[in-house]
């Protein structure tokens, strides 16, 4: 098996490389999710829920996912064939953690009011001993 390492430049640094990998995940996570079709039904909420976080997690140096979707804010209760809403980034939270080498990173998706935008951000950056 190849060494992925040969396809990056030989002067990023692992915390470089952690943070690159979390951009990643983090941005598949976001669009994957935006426009799926929900309804305010709890099981198919957590089903989409649950079903992203193992499609992240298959993801090379994913430790975990947690993915949230904010129930208040969704409007379709399907009480008609047409009544349903879609994922956007106004109700997406997300954690995610990845373990690339001795670094670990902890990132978010969240929507900031004041941003007025769903924001991917690090939120954490450790060296392991």
């Amino acid at each position: 098996m190849s060494d992925e390492k040969i396809y990056f430049s030989t002067d990023i640094t692992e915390r470089e490389r952690a943070c690159f990998e979390t951009g990643i995940k983090l941005g598949a996570l976001y669009h994957i999710l935006c426009g799926i079709p929900i309804s305010n039904n709890e099981k198919v909420i957590t089903d989409i829920e649950k079903g992203i976080e193992s499609a992240i997690s298959c993801q090379p140096y994913v430790e975990s996912v947690k993915i949230m979707i904010n129930r208040e804010k969704i409007v379709g209760d399907k009480s008609t064939p047409f009544n349903y809403d879609e994922i956007t980034g106004k109700i997406i939270q997300a954690q995610l953690i990845i373990q690339y080498n001795s670094i670990k990173v902890s990132a978010k998706i969240e929507w900031v009011e004041d941003l007025q935008y769903p924001l991917m951000y690090i939120k954490d950056i450790k060296k392991n001993d």
